[in-house]
């Protein structure tokens, strides 16, 4: 075969299958103009996703730096929190707190305050009790505990549900490790009637006379004082 005659068939077919490519771009472009919204709904949906993961980073950087509301189930802090028992309790038949995450952040805890911490038997569960003993103090447990007084190891808090009855806190697991604190409960916000501030002090139900307290920057150790 001529030389010239191959060179022209193979250009006919290059030819033949660039039209072929241009028809179906072309079907393309008629589909794609058959359906005009196509293209703000993809730009919507594209908007809607960059506010939902503004507003999560917001949001989670407000809850670690600032505080977050919180519902108050149970009845351990009893009567400072949920005072009447209810028969069928719901999220808005609870008492509700605001936690305070920059308080928890700098270790700023004072004896006293309702500390909101993750649970030593239970990561995934928080638990609100009142710190009564700080890193250095000796707490007397009056029986409650396996040992009579314990000394408070640096790094660790003593925590006690107001409800001594109806509580699983520092007289069942010991010291509770500061990193485990999450937040500190300063207001109640819900129900309106019950608005106020938690203040920062014992009751004297809870004994506050059996700590002694110590020094802050001595090495403790979590020994058995008699």
């Amino acid at each position: 075969m001529d030389r010239n005659n191959l060179r022209t068939i193979v250009l006919e077919l290059l030819d033949s299958r660039t039209v072929t490519s241009l028809r179906k771009q072309l079907r393309l472009s008629e589909q794609i103009s058959f359906h005009p919204r196509l293209g703000k709904v993809i730009r919507f949906g594209c908007q809607v996703c960059k506010l939902v993961l503004l507003g999560y980073c917001v949001g989670n950087t407000t809850i670690n730096l600032v505080g977050y509301p919180a519902s108050v189930n149970g009845k351990s802090m009893q009567p400072t929190l949920n005072p009447v028992p209810s028969q069928s309790p719901g999220w808005l038949d609870m008492d509700w707190v605001w936690v305070s995450c920059w308080r928890a952040r700098r270790y700023n805890f004072v004896r006293g305050d309702l500390v909101v911490y993750n649970s030593p038997k239970d990561p995934y569960e928080y638990l609100i009790k009142r710190l009564i003993a700080a890193e250095g103090d000796t707490i007397k447990t009056g029986g409650r505990y396996s040992q009579p007084a314990v000394r408070i190891p640096q790094g660790h808090i003593w925590v006690e549900g107001d409800n001594w009855n109806n509580s699983v806190d520092s007289n069942k697991y010991g010291p509770v490790p500061k990193g485990l604190v999450s937040g500190v409960a300063t207001h109640i916000i819900w129900p309106p009637s019950r608005m106020q501030m938690l203040v920062s002090t014992v009751p004297a139900r809870l004994q506050p006379h059996r700590v002694t307290r110590g020094e802050v920057g001595t090495e403790w150790s979590n020994s058995c004082v008699s």
